[in-house]
């Protein structure tokens, strides 16, 4: 997957959610898998997450239908089966129904249905739905329901992602996003700073091979900023909360690389192809190129280092949500369903959503602590163990430009990071609604 189009596909994203709220539009009949769900006839009247609030049965009583709708294909539908099989084992009086829609349509289908209060009680999605939906009264607030702890048991930048106005509008089910990877036959340690950063991709750089080709396009570089100790925004309002002196040791951390000799990209897929040919030492890029650099490097020589001090990565994941046309003894027992989603036993299952080919198709565990077999699993998770939630708020379309030119001019044109920090706040602060 190209790097250069990932802020834009976030743009994209953001705006078509923001329309599909305005105008939902019928979509066509989708392609229904088994077991075969049927959609529930329309209530008069959407349901409230205060009808939620109940006290939990004992195992063998718990009753209702979990009625879920997804886009998942494959082996991802064969995990999701499994973990419905290992919670009916406990909780036999539960019934379920499926749903398939292509993914093109599942957002539009959700929220027209869920709208005139039919549809289904649960809804598998993208994060960046949740904020937009909980404002639209299509999900609920999780925090009446939820068993005490549960929050801290999950990975701490996926449990901020959820996180939305006082309420937790969702649960993640993964981890996927921004990791730092390095051929140790190039790089034989991790860094343990920036400074030993440096250090070490200038030591391992000989003739045409390079110690690292530094990332610095905004979306691989943002998380460093949390990781100096700023903020990019309030993430109820979307107000800039950057422009501070850690967002200033931000520009100035990328300008030391720079000035030490360390070749950058901005939004290129020129460190990833220079990695694969053993030419760099490390890169920073995503989750999804694991398979690629594996093969071209050999799964001898590719680790995934937790971040060094002072650096930090975006995490991101996919959601389940409760919708409000959840109710009453469906609405327990689905929400029952999605905490026992993100349990050890169950996160097990879709972790082996994978194939020999694409091992972490489905992501990473959640899980805090959870035990993995895949060496380079156990790695992500310790990177991830470190990173920073991925803010999916709508507002997040008016950073990209701003921020990324404030990189560049900073980069290429020598621009005081106060300065050019300065102008990227200015131009946020105008564009945020």
């Amino acid at each position: 997957m190209s790097k250069k189009f990932l802020p834009l596909i976030s743009i994209l994203l953001i705006l078509s959610f923001a329309l599909a709220a305005c105008s939902p539009k019928a979509t066509e009949a989708p392609v229904v898998e088994e077991p075969v769900a049927e959609e529930p006839a329309p209530e008069t009247e959407a349901p409230v997450a205060e009808e939620t609030e109940v006290a939990a049965p004992a195992e063998e009583e718990l009753t209702g239908t979990v009625t879920i709708w997804h886009s998942k294909k494959n082996e991802e539908t064969n995990s999701l089966n499994a973990i419905v099989i290992a919670f009916k084992e406990k909780y036999p009086g539960v019934e379920f129904e499926q749903l398939f829609v292509p993914a093109d349509d599942l957002r539009n289908k959700f929220e027209t249905a869920v709208a005139t209060g039919s549809g289904p009680t649960m809804i598998i999605g993208n994060a960046d739905w949740g904020p937009a939906s909980y404002d639209a009264m299509l999900v609920q607030d999780l925090t009446p329901m939820m068993t005490p702890g549960l929050m801290d048991t999950l990975n701490d930048a996926a449990a901020n992602s959820v996180r939305y106005k006082d309420a937790i509008v969702g649960l993640p089910i993964n981890l996927k996003g921004v990791l730092l990877f390095r051929n140790k036959s190039i790089v034989p340690e991790p860094a343990a700073d920036w400074n030993d950063l440096i250090a070490k991709a200038t030591a391992a750089t000989s003739g045409d091979v390079q110690g690292m080709v530094f990332e610095t396009g905004f979306f691989f570089a943002a998380g460093h900023l949390y990781a100096l100790g700023a903020d990019l925004m309030d993430t109820t309002s979307g107000v800039p909360t950057f422009n501070n002196e850690a967002g200033v040791a931000w520009l100035t951390a990328l300008k030391n690389v720079k000035d030490a000799g360390i070749p950058t990209v901005n939004n290129s897929d020129d460190d990833v192809n220079l990695f694969k040919v053993g030419k760099a030492g490390m890169i920073i890029d995503g989750l999804w190129n694991v398979k690629a650099l594996t093969d071209a490097i050999g799964a001898e020589n590719l680790v995934i280092d937790p971040w060094p001090a002072g650096m930090s990565g975006y995490v991101q994941n996919d959601n389940i949500y409760l919708t409000t046309s959840a109710a009453g003894d469906d609405a327990l027992a689905t929400y029952k369903f999605m905490e026992f989603f993100v349990s050890p036993e169950a996160q097990a299952f879709w972790a082996s959503a994978g194939t020999p080919e694409l091992p972490m198709a489905a992501g990473i565990p959640v899980v805090k602590g959870m035990e993995v077999t895949d060496p380079l699993a156990k790695q992500a998770i310790a990177c991830f163990a470190g990173g920073t939630a991925f803010p999916v708020i709508p507002q997040m379309g008016v950073y990209w430009d701003p921020m990324n030119n404030a990189i560049l001019s900073v980069l290429d044109k020598g621009t005081d990071p106060a300065v050019a920090l300065q102008e990227a706040f200015d131009s946020v602060s105008g564009a945020v609604k």
